[in-house]
């Protein structure tokens, strides 16, 4: 995606928001007060999903609003109090009509061996058809605070429901099994298909999303029936998981991991500080101040004075350093994610396996996003909605971890090696188990998935038993 821009090419007329035929009709056969009130609503939710692809919701101002929808501010506000209620009325026309749209292809493949395919296709068609208001209900709705996540969280449930229902009743369906998926699976399932689609439309890839759907229907197949022994073993395991990272919480954020040596007090023992300590200490500080005010109050009300003030430097410092606080923000986010990296690939590389490197892996990814709580707050939840350069390195991070997966095809047997899709598939299922964690404020617990998080990750590779074995095991970690 180009860093310049969020859009993505829209269908001219995209449903449910259609553009009013021509002007108003006057005199006889003008329209009602009710009607011109409708029509005003109309256009301004189409004002504000055009504003959001292509500026997302941080930047989208109700200016920005009302003149993309040739409305008076006052006609604005005659039928929302502020942005806030304007987007969330926006993302539950879509949402609505989304589901109604769905649930009638789901209803038409009831009986059919297919239904899997035709309920991840009639989700798909949705997406496609408007890919602003799939990135508006995907990753802007966030944006918003509470109000937001919660509608987010309940489409998720929604979607994995749908497709555990198609997964009982599909041709490779065990009809003695009576264990169904864990809902952390089935939410990896719902963020795996939304990463593809996104992906794909955001990209413009030559493979059409619709290509996919046969190929992702087999991803999903890959994951059920769970083993009963997994999902039986689940909750001792999560415990015991817990309990082995509780002593690595208290990290710090991206500025340092160690303790950090206070200007102030150097100063005042009589050990005057150099220059390069001062310019490094203060660095540190803002980047801190950064991080840790993204985790608390979000991009959009985060100010260069603010961060000035946390980080006790002056507006002149700040600059000294970065060019605004979309460069401060950005510095932060990627020297937390080295840090978290350079974990990652330590334990992926003394593994005895792939398989267990893998899982080692999640495990102190995990393990650190738990010991820096305000910096996985600032990765899962604040760049897919900061800028537009944001989104774009965050996808560009997401896909350094994505490559540890590729040896998996190597691991698979040859005659049921997994499509190429599943590496991008399983990327966004555990992006989407990290962020449910951190949008029910629950970073600190992030370690007790890694079970879950390496079902999701192995199963297409090596199997559902296999893939439940290495995930129980006790970590080396």
């Amino acid at each position: 995606m180009s860093p310049a821009t969020h859009r993505t090419t829209r269908s001219p007329n995209p449903n449910p928001y259609r553009s009013y035929p021509g002007k108003l009709p006057r005199g006889p056969h003008s329209l009602t007060r009710e009607q011109v009130a409708a029509n005003q609503r109309l256009r301004v939710g189409m004002a504000m999903l055009e504003a959001i692809g292509e500026k997302g919701y941080v930047a989208t101002t109700v200016s920005d609003v009302v003149g993309r929808a040739g409305v008076s501010r006052k006609a604005f506000y005659q039928h929302f109090a502020n942005k806030e209620e304007c987007f969330l009325a926006t993302y539950d026309t879509i949402a609505r009509e989304g589901r109604r749209r769905v649930a009638r292809a789901v209803r038409g493949a009831d009986g059919r061996p297919d239904r899997m395919e035709t309920s991840i296709r009639a989700v798909f068609e949705v997406g496609m058809e408007n890919p602003d208001a799939l990135r508006l209900a995907i990753t802007e709705i966030t944006a918003v605070g509470a109000a937001g996540i919660e509608r987010r969280e309940r489409a998720i449930v929604e979607y994995g429901q749908l497709l555990h229902d198609g997964l009982r009743t599909g041709p490779t369906a065990d009809p003695g099994a009576n264990v169904g998926l864990p809902d952390t699976t089935l939410r990896a399932l719902a963020g795996g298909l939304n990463r593809v689609l996104m992906t794909c439309l955001q990209n413009s890839r030559r493979t059409k999303p619709l290509e996919l759907v046969p190929d992702l229907a087999c991803w999903i197949s890959t994951y059920y029936p769970a083993p009963k022994a997994f999902v039986s073993g689940l909750k001792a395991t999560r415990q015991r998981r817990k309990r082995t990272h509780a002593k690595q919480l208290g990290g710090r954020a991206p500025g340092t991991l160690s303790p950090r040596q206070d200007l102030r007090r150097t100063v005042r023992s009589g050990y005057p500080a150099s220059r390069s300590f001062v310019v490094h200490n203060q660095r540190e500080r803002i980047l801190d101040a950064v991080t840790n005010l993204t985790a608390s109050s979000g991009y959009g009300n985060l100010t260069v004075e603010d961060i000035a003030a946390e980080a006790s430097v002056s507006l002149q410092a700040f600059y000294e350093h970065f060019e605004s606080k979309e460069d401060a923000f950005l510095v932060a986010y990627e020297l937390g994610h080295a840090k978290a990296l350079s974990f990652v690939e330590q334990a992926f590389a003394e593994a005895p396996s792939w398989r267990i490197g893998v899982r080692d892996g999640l495990c102190s990814l995990m393990g650190y996003l738990a010991s820096e709580p305000a910096f996985a707050r600032l990765s899962l939840m604040g760049t897919s909605v900061a800028t537009p350069r944001a989104y774009e390195i965050s996808n560009r991070g997401v896909a350094t971890y994505a490559r540890l997966l590729t040896p998996g095809f190597e691991e698979a047997p040859k005659r049921k090696r997994p499509p190429q899709i599943t590496v991008d598939a399983i990327t966004g299922g555990l992006q989407e188990m990290f962020l449910h964690y951190a949008a029910q404020g629950r970073i600190e617990d992030l370690p007790e998935l890694t079970a879950d998080a390496t079902y999701v990750a192995l199963a297409p590779f090596i199997g559902a038993e296999a893939a439940a074995q290495v995930a129980v095991e006790p970590t080396s970690a």
